[in-house]
């Protein structure tokens, strides 16, 4: 079930909002705005990070190679042999680095282009936010002057559109993780995530620490491990801080729903129908990362946060 969805869950913004309203929606944009920007920076900072990591192996590969180029220069000596066995044994560790670092900045790059994307139509949700009150209802919001946007041509109402969905269908996802992160089944799913680490260890175990692979496996099992046993230590802070993210996701929906009602109306001006007919659950699921879609068939636990989430009928039940 996904709560946020249901109409009785979210306060109703009117289409000509007071004052007050007017204030608050305001308030949730630059938290919303704020709140992309952020995401989008530590894209960037990741994706930073594993481009730095896969510089650091070509260069390697390219000193590795250089190496073998040179041996090639002398004759079959038992000690070219040697380096030559060891440096090949080196270079194929390299290279199975380096296509997991080629594909972990690939793959954050594109996040990164894809969150700027976001962060513009929020910004561009901000900024017409004034323009829409002032101009367009003729609100007096203390004498605010407010430059009137240029209209959307219909390439941009589409592409803003598209981002307007993608914000709705990525925070419910997000909002999905924040309520498994307090009824228990983050908690489960990680524990099975350990679980199948530690089985593979104690695999590894039984062989002797001699064999390169069983050392090179078994060290990036060893990371695995460090990283889902860290992902699973748990304190106040950080259950409050879950709390607090979810109730800022049921202003941001209270929000992006009014916004969307606002394009629709705009699109309807346009004569644009959406062709897209899949139903709101359907377009979720097909957002959602295999995590959540895996943790939303799990069974909640009894927390004492879970009753916090059925007040606000964000529980699964």
């Amino acid at each position: 079930m996904h709560g946020a969805l249901v109409p009785d869950d979210i306060d109703y913004i009117n289409d000509t909002p007071t004052v007050q309203e007017y204030k608050k929606l305001k308030r949730v944009m630059k938290i919303m705005v704020k709140f992309y920007e952020g995401g989008s920076a530590t894209k960037l900072q990741q994706a930073e990070y594993f481009e730095a990591e896969l510089k650091k192996v070509q260069t390697d590969e390219s000193m590795i190679k250089e190496q073998l180029d040179v041996l090639k220069t002398f004759p079959i000596h038992p000690k070219r042999r040697e380096y030559e066995e060891e440096l090949q044994e080196e270079l194929e560790k390299l290279l199975i680095m380096k296509k997991k670092f080629t594909t972990k900045a690939d793959e954050y790059r594109k996040l990164y282009v894809w969150s700027n994307g976001i962060v513009e139509v929020t910004q561009w949700l901000e900024n017409g936010l004034d323009d829409y009150c002032v101009n367009h209802l003729k609100m007096d919001i203390n004498g605010l002057k407010v430059e009137p946007q240029e209209k959307l041509s219909k390439e941009r109402y589409a592409a803003f559109k598209e981002g307007l969905d993608e914000i709705t269908y990525n925070l419910q996802e997000s909002q999905d993780f924040f309520c498994a992160s307090l009824d228990g089944r983050l908690r489960q799913y990680h524990q099975m995530e350990k679980d199948i680490v530690q089985s593979q260890l104690n695999v590894l175990k039984k062989y002797s620490e001699e064999v390169p692979r069983q050392q090179h496996v078994s060290y990036e099992l060893q990371q695995d491990l460090e990283y889902v046993e860290k992902n699973m230590t748990e304190d106040p802070s950080a259950i409050a801080k879950r709390k607090r993210m979810l109730e800022m996701h049921t202003d941001f929906f209270k929000v992006l729903r009014w916004y969307r009602e606002k394009m629709k109306a705009l699109g309807d001006e346009y004569g644009i129908q959406d062709q897209d007919k899949r139903s709101e659950e359907e377009k979720i699921k097909s957002a959602m990362s295999t995590q959540v879609e895996f943790m939303s068939n799990l069974t909640p636990e009894n927390t004492p946060e879970l009753q916090e989430l059925k007040k606000l009928h964000l529980n699964h039940d």
